[in-house]
């Protein structure tokens, strides 16, 4: 525990030192002033994993990437200290009129800590995560690394920003506290409803700030595994709280009122080389699009481009080198003919193996079979709360749909909200048509229905003026889910208080494996469940048919003979 806190210290200056850097740079632009610090570190956060995807492209993400990135941090302290000085004084001075904040904050950033020190390893961790984080300390990108494994193409730029921080070089354990980190930023975000009781007035991004308490509880006892996925529904969350924030306090004469909306879509870029399926929630850039077009402000588009397209490279070169696809395992877009490149037939198989898995399904010849027939099974094998919000998020996006037809087309009233609404209505149809596990869409299926309740109350507010109702309903709302999340916490702290993770954190788990020679090199093979975790490394799950591009591993993989594969995978 101690580990993790020390580890999201360094996390947190650095990225506030780089994030400041970006930021500051982006504000002269827009001629606007950086004023939050949450902001701040997660422009650093997006920074430090881009720079992290860079280095793997020539060396192993380790001492010598830290290093380096210390030296950047500091000259961005060193080159904005004023900037970093008015943040600081800022959030001090905020602080000092809400005495008990600073408590707050303190009990927050011990109790995620406890979190991230333990917890349930989970599955697809120890099946591939601990083994793509390695590479990644190792040898940075491995040409195809996915004919090894073909899960090593599910390249995630969570990953990077892990191995970045592992300290596997230092600590002799590789540490996995980023997914940790990003739940605290979340944590951090749900505390600013205290100002609800301060104003005596409910925003509508408070709305969401319930479902993000509860999701957060969902994953206490997870987030100590560095799964792509927990990363990109706390994207979702935190990046519609800032979005719907700025939208509030937007002020329609302002000429550089782009600026909140431009730099959040840079961050859902960002998300989408977290977790590419959620990539559909770009489309909110068009609300920023549409305002720097309508102002002509081609320096401000032009700097906005250039970030996007600095934030996906990387990613898409890690993608063709490990498996020789663009967005792997799509063959949608095939643009790339090297020895290394995972067959398209295979590719194909593996998105249907995802898409089945999703519906609950576990034969891949029954893809095509009708909602009628899977619907019903993938709905009775869920939770009760899992059925809970999937139905609330149905009956509220057909809510909605009336909702914003009358307002928009009725009303006149304006797009902002609608747009909203359409770009997750669009994401969560994408989930659904592609892969519906409800992990995957957490972030939708509770944002959704609380988005549109908060439409309906703002819009109650504003016909009938019991403002005062609505606070005190909030209120009761957020204590009884305070109380359910309290009482799950409690029991998840209860039932691993034992373990003895107060120093360090808990480690990846090490499965039974057998191993066998590639030209000289030991390759691991699980025995159970296909299983691996992080120090049975390189592992496969399979006796294949591959060779090396060189002599060693850091020449890459290539296939040897397709066919006989092929054979293989479907014997075993």
């Amino acid at each position: 525990m101690i580990m993790v806190l020390l580890n999201w210290l360094y996390i947190a200056i650095t990225s506030f030192g780089t994030g400041l850097a970006v930021l500051s740079l982006f504000s002269r632009i827009f001629r606007k002033k950086v004023n939050k610090i949450l902001a701040v570190i997660l422009a650093g956060l997006v920074f430090n994993t881009v720079y992290a995807q860079f280095w793997s492209l020539f060396a192993g993400v380790g001492l010598e990437a830290n290093i380096v990135l210390c030296v950047i941090t500091l000259v961005a302290l060193l080159i904005f200290r004023k900037e970093a000085s008015e943040l600081i004084n800022a959030f001090a001075d905020n602080n000092k009129y809400h005495f008990y904040l600073p408590y707050i904050y303190v009990i927050t950033v011990v109790l995620m800590a406890y979190g991230t020190s333990r917890g349930y390893i989970h599955y697809d961790t120890s099946l591939y995560h601990a083994q793509s984080i390695r590479w990644i300390e190792e040898y940075g990108v491995v040409k195809g690394l996915a004919c090894l494994q073909l899960r090593f193409g599910y390249n995630s730029s969570a990953f990077a920003l892990t191995a970045l921080y592992s300290f596997i070089d230092l600590t002799g354990q590789s540490l996995h506290t980023t997914a940790g980190f990003f739940a605290l930023i979340g944590a951090i975000q749900i505390i600013d409803i205290y100002k609800i009781i301060v104003n005596k007035k409910v925003r509508h991004s408070d709305f969401i700030r319930l479902g993000f308490l509860f999701y957060l509880g969902l994953i206490f006892r997870e987030m100590t595994s560095p799964a792509s996925d927990y990363y990109a529904q706390i994207l979702i969350f935190t990046t519609l709280i800032m979005w719907l924030d700025a939208v509030d306090k937007q002020d329609n004469n302002d000429e550089n009122r782009a600026w909140p909306f431009a730099m959040l879509s840079i961050l859902l870029v960002y998300a989408a080389t977290i977790k590419f399926s959620i990539a559909l929630l770009v489309l909110l850039v068009i609300k920023p699009a549409v305002i720097m077009i309508r102002k002509k402000q081609i320096k401000q588009i032009f700097s906005c481009l250039c970030a996007g397209i600095v934030v996906l490279i990387p990613f898409f070169i890690r993608n063709v080198l490990i498996s020789g696809w663009l967005i792997y395992p799509s063959t949608f877009i095939d643009l790339f003919n090297v020895d290394w490149k995972i067959p398209k037939g295979m590719a194909q198989y593996d998105a249907m193996e995802i898409g089945v898995y999703g519906k609950g399904i576990n034969d891949v010849t029954k893809l095509d079979m009708p909602i009628s027939q899977w619907l019903p099974n993938w709905f009775r094998s869920m939770t009760i709360i899992e059925k809970g919000w999937v139905t609330l998020c149905l009956i509220c996006v057909l809510a909605g749909i009336i909702y914003f037809v009358y307002k928009s087309y009725v009303k006149r009233q304006k797009w902002d909200k609608l747009l909203v609404f359409a770009v997750l209505f669009a994401a969560c149809a994408f989930w659904f048509y592609s892969a519906p596990l409800v992990r995957y869409g957490y972030g939708y299926l509770i944002s959704i229905p609380l988005f549109v309740d908060g439409c309906l109350c703002m819009e109650m507010i504003e016909k009938y003026g019991e403002e005062k109702a609505l606070y005190i309903s909030y209120l009761c709302i957020f204590v009884v889910i305070a109380l359910y999340r309290i009482k799950t916490v409690g029991y998840d702290i209860i039932s691993t208080i034992n373990e003895p993770y107060y120093i360090s954190q808990k480690d990846y788990i090490d499965w039974p494996a057998d191993s066998y020679n590639l030209e000289g090199h030991n390759i691991y093979i699980p025995r159970q469940d296909a299983l691996i975790g992080y120090n049975q490394f390189p592992a496969s799950l399979l006796t294949i048919d591959v060779e090396l591009r060189g002599d060693g591993f850091e020449d890459g993989f290539r296939f040897k003979d397709y066919e006989a594969w092929i054979d293989e995978y479907y014997k075993q």
